[in-house]
């Protein structure tokens, strides 16, 4: 077949797979020919030959043929890339191209009425060659038959052959000259005449009618929503009040087609008008009811009441202007690529504008001489550059309909470190954090980190998830330096490509260069994984399969507009009536602000048309609240109405209730809101609601001994002092353990045992030495990392599971490093040894759904311990497994359900879902289990309810001991302040238990009362996963430290050291060689009997603690003679904890013996540390058994004693000056106990649940740089304090004696004050009142009373909790501090 372009080429088709182009140029006088080869229709095979061009049959199988290319050998015009081919193998001629595709379509179809060409096909006849063998032909047969003897009839017939053809030929020669000229007038026709659009503009004069109203309300209504974002602020408000375009529509008045242009391009000139002035072509009815266009802006000038509106009318505008408009096509939906358009000429614009007076007194500006052609050169000079030809103006329709479909994807970033940072100014230190661009590094920041302050190498260890539009983007990481009183200083920039996910969409371990300038200052590490946008499906068959189901994905959330705001008046601060608000909307996600509109100013009725693109990790725990605020100038802005509600909730009542107006709750109006979902499968990607980095089950717990430190760098040597060293371990940003500081001390020995749990082999920990300090922040001595790897062993079990085993304990020393990874001064001695978790092995099915997931490390395990309810293979079915994959035993109960119960050390993770708190506040939620330091903090929202959605996790030690302690404290910048909100406190048995029981859900969680918090709750829920292969020393058990409390009760048959044959006894306790208590001496007795001879003395470790009881004879005028002495046992062994238990004691040296009675109660305790009394505070009691929380005190049987859990903040450092000058020093506090002569009940076991522990006296300390708070919320209680007298005081006089009086404070009040009593060391006061307890310390100071200045003999802080929880009275004799200053005997009530 052959088709002909013109004169200068012909396309010859030769076969369906190939094509042949011959190309003849005329002046040149050369000729070409190219071969094109085209891939042919195959089943098997979709593979394309170099030079041929691609066929789509969309979703159909390739043996279809579907679209006209299918049955031609030209390209789609819409494949640039085969057009440019076809234009290479054309010479690179476009005319050419355009030629080839202005003839390729067929011929019009003939009927075959003659001879010829019934039997001959078109390509037989017709051209010069096929006439001149057919004149050859018939000569040559004529001369054949007249040789032959043929006569007159041959000749005719061979005639008429020969006329038939010609006739033919001829024909076809006509019909192709008349199409060529055809198709050539038409072409001209197009490129010289003007086509008329009468038939669209009477369809736009009957459909404009109907039409512009609605046009005209959505032009006010966004053009509104813009204005109120770009209102100067001299300005109350600019509103469109007035909008209309008239009755007459725009016209086209003609339209000029250019038809050579390149295959996928159209181009057109249009001349349009918009003349509602014009009624030349309007009927006298049309004239009288015409409206013309007016446009009012209305700006009001003022503030509040104080101002007026100025209207500002546009009228009479005309506007005629000739454009040319390039459009571009291409194969993917729109099929519209770019739109070019530009003024062939300057329009012509005309209008009316009066901006004083209104439509009838106002004066049209443009009367005044010289301004209206100034604005008309103004708007001409902006748009010249841009859209007068030959500049044109470009609509990349591909943008706009990635902008319009959004968010087609996700690009989740886990930013890790940064290393070896440059800092840009000299100034200060630099306090890196890095900001998120997407497109621009100039566009707004999508996300930010944290900022670490003081490093060149910080560790973020982050999250962040950047919605994007497509994979032509890239994503800017800009790096800054944060300054305080002066503006954040750019470090440089780093720039990450996203057309490399095209192929692989995650790149682990990518180090990102940051650039200044050109240079490098420094480098980012981080993960980065691309999540695209699940879409829907079409499968072959046409139907099309929506999107698979997921709970995360993109939110689209438009804010609308809102109707009758606060009802039809609200009143004013004065009592004024006004009809409208300035209304503005807060949308706030799980707490989080994420989006504020601009003020809409005075209207009832707000229309803002504002909408807010998150990412929702799971939509299942995601709340959303839009607030309504009124803005107002002179006072503070109010609430006009509220709207919450669950993510799920929302889209249920769009998609199902086709609901899209809600009522306001704590106000009048309603609000039309909508949204947009978008899932999205995130797999191998663990997150939890926050949008920070995602909770991962735990692979084990890192056990870290941090034995102490030497040759610390001294921070306080300026002000005469020593640092006073405290580590901790920090996971990221979260601080996950920490040990007690040691006051003055270079070489510090710490001996503290922390349990980090960790859910990764990649989360390496970090250890830091901190120097403690009252009122400033806490300064760095030095930090060194703990690398996992080097202690933790991966491998893969048979099924394919990643197990996770412990490598030899790593005993270390190490140098210290400064936060720039330069060496400090110092080293740490630490080991580090790894436990982990019970871990099931997968089944078939989750083994095969692990593998059709690009899993990573960070998906390391899912334990399912606390999801399912402790139930083993529960959802397969399956028979429950022996052992775990580490070859650990598991423990069941009888219903084959694990048995957590069982195990005494775990993982407790807690989901701090949603806090409420009494009023509107910056909060914070601090989790604690068995520690006096935080071991997760929760980010800080604002507001009165929070939902946190948050997970942290702790090691549980010992179940039957460990409580946890949520505490809600006010945050601010100030890390020393800490203002208690409230908190509660949980026992983990009766969480684990419930757990067992299934009573929890941890979906839904529990709400529980805040205690100390009016109308408080928190919902919390929890997961255990037990920890295997971990053996707890005595010496960790939460048992091994606590309160030991010994009475003294009798002596016998003791050694006489007297000439008369008896003995004056006395008794001196000491603990690990330091006295805490002694005796009264009784005068003349080898049997003596004691009486009211008790005391508690805190013990940090029972193991390896050695109390004696040494027996004297006093002298009174040489010294004592020791006439025996025993060792009393007190470990586990020997006393149970709770249960009073009598010893008789041999004494040795002299003979006889001594009975004891004892009682052991474990509590956490502040560590002993360097200069301080032993008496440090207890700061919390634990439980006697699972959920009994039990005092210092013991009281009758099934009563909860003293149930304190105290909480001890970094301010721990003493209660009270002693002396002037100098670090403060410790004062004991001593518990409340029973007086001896009480009988001793060992408390049964009493359990509380979550539901009962609101109404617990549980209470937690407000931590204070002076003071411990044991109890709070003993406010409203009053207790009786008698001050007896005291005994063996120091002597403060030359004299040798002392005028001592008692001082009482309860709080930061002194309540009470004894007489004071002259010259003795003995007073006896027996002085009482009555005061209100307070927080239940009674600090009692004895001085020595002067003329001038009274003298601190020795203080004691008294802990009456047991007292105000049982109501047993104590009466006994207290040690005051410092030793040695005596002893004082008090009673209380």
């Amino acid at each position: 077949m052959a088709l002909k372009a013109d004169n200068d080429s012909i396309v010859m088709v030769d076969s369906p797979t190939s094509l042949q182009i011959d190309t003849t140029e005329t002046h040149a006088k050369s000729h070409s020919t190219f071969t094109v080869t085209s891939s042919t229709t195959s089943t098997t095979s979709t593979t394309v030959a170099p030079g041929s061009f691609s066929k789509s049959n969309g979703t159909l199988p390739d043996w279809y043929k579907v679209g006209w290319t299918a049955f031609s050998e030209l390209p789609n015009p819409g494949q640039e890339q085969d057009l440019e081919t076809l234009k290479t193998l054309m010479g690179g001629s476009t005319d050419a191209v355009i030629n080839a595709f202005s003839t390729s379509r067929p011929d019009k179809s003939t009927s075959n009425n003659d001879l010829v060409s019934r039997y001959l096909g078109e390509a037989y006849y017709g051209e010069w060659y096929h006439n001149a063998g057919a004149m050859l032909v018939a000569v040559a047969s004529t001369w054949i038959q007249t040789k032959l003897g043929g006569g007159f009839m041959g000749c005719l017939v061979i005639g008429v052959f020969l006329g038939t053809y010609y006739q033919s030929s001829m024909k076809r020669l006509r019909r192709n000259m008349r199409d060529d000229l055809h198709r050539e007038l038409m072409a001209t026709k197009l490129l010289t005449d003007v086509e008329s659009a009468d038939w669209i503009n009477n369809f736009m004069s009957r459909f404009w009618l109907i039409y512009e109203p609605g046009l005209s309300a959505q032009i006010v209504a966004t053009a509104d929503a813009i204005l109120i974002e770009s209102t100067p602020a001299f300005l109350d408000s600019i509103r469109l009040s007035t909008f209309t375009l008239g009755t007459k529509a725009p016209r086209i008045e003609g339209i000029k087609t250019y038809p050579r242009t390149e295959p996928n391009v159209v181009c057109m000139d249009w001349k349009v008008s918009f003349v509602p002035n014009d009624t030349s072509d309007l009927t006298v009815r049309d004239v009288d009811a015409k409206i013309n266009p007016k446009i009012v802006l209305t700006v009001r000038v003022g503030k509040g009441m104080i101002g007026a509106g100025m209207p500002i009318l546009l009228e009479d505008i005309s506007f005629t202007a000739n454009m040319r408009l390039k459009f571009k096509f291409y194969n993917e939906f729109p099929h519209i690529k770019s739109v070019e358009a530009s003024f062939l000429e300057p329009p012509e614009i005309d209008y009316s504008l009066k901006p004083v007076g209104g439509e009838t007194f106002g004066f049209d500006i443009n009367m005044i001489p010289g301004l209206e052609p100034f604005i008309k050169e103004q708007i001409h000079a902006t748009l010249g550059p841009m859209m007068y030809s030959p500049n044109v103006y470009t609509v990349d329709m591909t943008g706009n309909v990635a902008s319009l479909d959004d968010t087609n994807g996700v690009v989740a970033v886990t930013l890790y470190s940064g290393s070896n940072l440059k800092a840009a100014d000299f100034f200060g230190t630099l306090d890196p954090y890095v900001s998120f661009h997407v497109g621009n590094i100039h566009n707004a920041p999508v996300s930010e980190t944290k900022a670490i302050e003081d490093t060149s190498n910080p560790k973020w260890n982050e999250n962040h998830f950047i919605l994007i539009n497509n994979l032509n983007e890239s994503i800017y990481f800009q790096l800054w330096d944060r300054n305080f009183g002066r503006k954040d200083m750019p470090v440089g920039v780093a720039n990450l490509e996203l057309k490399n996910f095209e192929v692989d969409t995650f790149v682990e371990g990518q180090n990102l260069v940051v650039l200044r300038n050109g240079k490098p200052v420094g480098e980012l590490k981080a993960d980065i994984r691309y999540l695209p946008v699940s879409k829907p499906e079409k499968k072959e068959d046409g139907s099309v399969v929506p999107p698979p189901e997921s709970d995360s994905g993109v939110l689209r959330l438009y804010v609308h507009e809102c109707k009758q705001l606060g009802g039809d008046t609200r009143k004013t601060s004065f009592g004024l009536l006004k009809a409208d608000v300035n209304a503005y909307a807060v949308v706030k996600v799980n707490g989080h602000e994420k989006l504020r509109t601009k003020p809409f100013k005075r209207s009832f009725n707000p229309t803002w048309n504002k909408f807010v693109d998150v990412f929702v990790p799971d939509k299942t725990k995601l709340d959303l609240g839009v607030t309504i605020w009124d803005s107002n100038e002179f006072a503070d802005d109010s609430v006009v109405g509220r709207w919450t509600s669950s993510l799920v909730q929302f889209q249920d009542q769009i998609t199902n209730g086709s609901q899209d107006w809600w009522n306001l709750t704590d106000g009048a109006g309603r609000i039309h809101l909508s949204m947009t979902w978008k899932p999205v499968m995130m797999t191998g990607v663990n997150i939890d609601a926050s949008g920070g980095l995602g909770y991962v089950p735990p692979i084990g717990v890192v056990r870290l001994n941090l034995f102490g430190a030497r040759d610390l760098k001294n921070v306080e040597a300026l002000v005469g002092g020593k640092s006073d060293p405290y580590a901790r371990v920090l996971s990221g940003m979260q601080v996950r353990g920490q040990t007690e500081r040691i006051d003055d001390d270079l070489d510090p020995n710490w001996n503290t045992i922390l349990y980090v749990p960790v859910h990764s082999i990649r989360e390496d920990l970090v250890i830091e030495v901190m120097d403690y300090n009252e009122i400033q922040k806490d300064k760095s001595l030095g930090v060194t990392g703990v690398i996992l790897k080097d202690f933790i062993q991966e491998r893969t079990a048979e099924n394919g599971q990643v197990v996770y085993e412990s490598k030899e304990v790593l005993d270390r020393t190490v140098d210290l490093m400064n936060l720039e990874h330069t060496k400090a001064k110092g080293t740490i001695h630490y080991a580090v040894s790894f436990y982990p978790t019970l871990e099931l092995a997968k089944s078939a099915e989750e083994k095969k759904g692990s593998a059709d997931q690009n899993t990573t490390e960070a998906e390391v395990q899912e334990t399912a311990i606390g999801e399912q309810g402790g139930e083993a293979n529960g959802s397969t079915g399956l028979s429950a497994p022996e052992k775990d994959i580490h070859g650990e035993v598991i423990k069941y109960t009888d219903d084959k359900k694990i048995d957590l119960l069982a195990y005494e050390s775990g993982i407790l993770s807690v989901t701090v879902q949603h806090i409420k708190v009494p009023y509107r506040t910056r909060a914070v939620v601090d989790m604690y289990l068995d520690s006096n330091y935080a071991q997760y903090n929760t980010t800080q929202l604002r507001g009165v309810d929070l939902p946190f959605h948050e997970t942290g996790d702790a090691f549980v030690k010992e179940m039957d001991f460990s409580k946890l302690v949520v505490k809600v404290r006010r945050y601010t910048d100030n890390e020393k302040e800490n203002e208690i909100l409230g908190y509660c406190t949980i026992a983990v048995r009766d969480i684990v238990r419930q757990i067992m029981t299934g009573e929890h859900d941890p979906e839904a969680g529990k709400e529980i009362n805040l205690l100390d918090c009016s109308n408080g709750m928190a919902r919390l829920s929890f997961k255990f996963t037990p920890v295997i292969q971990l053996k707890l020393d005595p010496a960790e058990s939460l048992e091994n430290q606590g309160n030991l409390t010994v009475t003294a009760l009798r002596a016998s048959n003791l050694k006489a050291a007297d000439r008369s044959g008896t003995s004056d006894p006395f008794v001196i306790f000491t603990l690990d060689d330091l006295k805490v208590h002694k005796t009264e001496v009784i005068k003349k007795n080898l049997n003596p009997v004691f009486k009211n001879e008790m005391f508690t003395v805190p013990v940090h470790s029972r193991v390896g603690s050695v109390l004696k009881a040494s027996v004297f004879d006093w002298d009174q005028v040489g010294s004592d003679r020791l006439i025996g002495e025993g060792f009393i046992p007190f470990t586990g062994e020997e006393l149970e904890s709770f249960s009073a238990k009598e010893v008789e004691i041999d004494l040795a040296e002299g003979g006889g013996s001594l009975r004891v009675r004892l009682l052991w109660q474990p509590q956490l305790l502040a560590r002993k540390r360097t200069g301080t009394s032993l008496f440090s505070a207890t700061t919390r009691i634990f439980t006697h058994a699972s959920g009994t929380a039990v005092g210092a005190g013991i009281g009758a049987g099934g009563k909860v004693l003293g149930a304190s859990f105290d909480v001890l903040g970094s301010g721990i450092r003493g209660f009270g000056k002693l002396t002037g000058g100098g670090k403060k020093e410790d004062v004991p506090v001593v518990a409340s106990d029973i007086s001896s002569d009480t009988p001793v009940v060992a408390p049964e076991p009493s359990r509380f649940s979550m539901s009962s522990i609101s109404n617990t006296s549980i209470s937690i300390e407000k931590i204070d740089s002076s003071t411990i708070v044991n109890e709070v919320g003993f406010a409203s209680k009053s207790i009786q304090v008698e001050l007896l007298g005291a005994r063996n005081l120091k002597a403060m006089d030359r004299g040798g004696t002392s005028d001592p009086y008692a001082r009482v404070r309860i709080g930061n009040k002194a309540v009470y004050k004894t007489k004071h009593i002259k010259k003795t060391l003995t007073p006896e006061w027996n002085e009482k009142f009555t005061t209100k307890a307070e927080d239940g310390k009674i600090d009692i100071k004895v001085k020595d009373h002067n003329t001038i200045t009274d003298v601190d003999i020795g203080g004691v802080v008294f802990d009456a909790t047991t007292v105000l929880q049982t109501g047993q009275a104590f009466d006994g004799w207290l040690t005051l501090s410092p030793e040695g200053t005596g002893e004082i005997h008090i009673r209380v009530d």
